[in-house]
């Protein structure tokens, strides 16, 4: 999905469009069994500023994701939202790589000013890598089939939230673990 920048007149320019399945998959494919389900259309908003384009969108991923602790398939309805400031590639002021520029810094250096910035061609922006970006960036490290989950045996597997499985864990302290084979001498 690809917007030209001339189509942005001075009031903005809102679209509604389907984001393709396999953009989101391509997005997912390394992130330990996260799977897509569904996604509801991209909404977007732009705005050029001051040779600046200001980007804001948000979707929702209906996504299945293995518990954390027990690995059942749990259903996560995922809203993105993000904003983002694109910048022409070709910028005043700036020198090419290798070379110092006039404060002495080396070219490609990054000012804190520049964290929340896009770079982009100048005539088009496209949209299907800032959509993969933003969901990575809004999946959740850890989800849950329940806060209460007791997850898997460590010895025998079994799924603990449905039956104990009696095997003897005990918790020990990695940080004393070596002292557990530790004997005094009389």
């Amino acid at each position: 999905m690809q917007v030209k920048v001339e189509e942005i007149q001075a009031k903005g320019l809102s679209l509604e469009e389907p984001i393709k399945s396999s953009v989101l998959e391509e997005a997912l494919k390394d992130s330990a069994g996260y799977t897509l389900v569904r996604s509801a259309p991209l909404k977007v908003d732009f705005r050029k500023v001051s040779g600046k384009v200001f980007v804001e969108g948000r979707f929702t991923a209906e996504l299945e994701v293995p518990c954390k602790r027990c690995l059942k398939p749990v259903a996560l309805s995922q809203p993105v939202a993000f904003s983002l400031r694109m910048e022409s590639q070709v910028r005043e002021g700036r020198s090419e790589e290798g070379d110092d520029d006039e404060g002495g810094e080396r070219a490609g250096s990054f000012e804190l000013d520049d964290a929340d910035v896009e770079l982009f061609d100048g005539k088009t922006i496209a949209l299907d890598p800032i959509v993969r970006e933003q969901l990575l960036l809004a999946l959740p490290t850890a989800v849950l089939c329940q806060d209460q989950c007791r997850g898997l045996c460590t010895i025998c597997g079994q799924d603990l939230n449905e039956q104990e499985c009696g095997c003897e864990r005990k918790a020990v302290d990695v940080r004393l673990a070596a002292l557990k084979n530790f004997k005094l001498q009389q």
